[in-house]
């Protein structure tokens, strides 16, 4: 281990600014997926009849 491992993050090798941008990225991109999931869900019920 050098001198300048002691900010990584184990056992990923990021530092702690760059996992917490890729974190920030995955929870934008799973509120993102969670919008599209809930208006096709939306759009689905809308257009069947299920509901009579």
């Amino acid at each position: 281990m050098s001198a300048n491992d002691h900010d990584k993050v184990w056992p990923t090798g990021l530092t702690l600014k760059e996992a917490e941008e890729v974190h920030s990225y995955l929870i934008d991109g799973t509120r993102v997926f969670g919008a599209i999931a809930l208006l096709a869900h939306i759009l689905v019920a809308a257009t069947t009849p299920w509901l009579g």
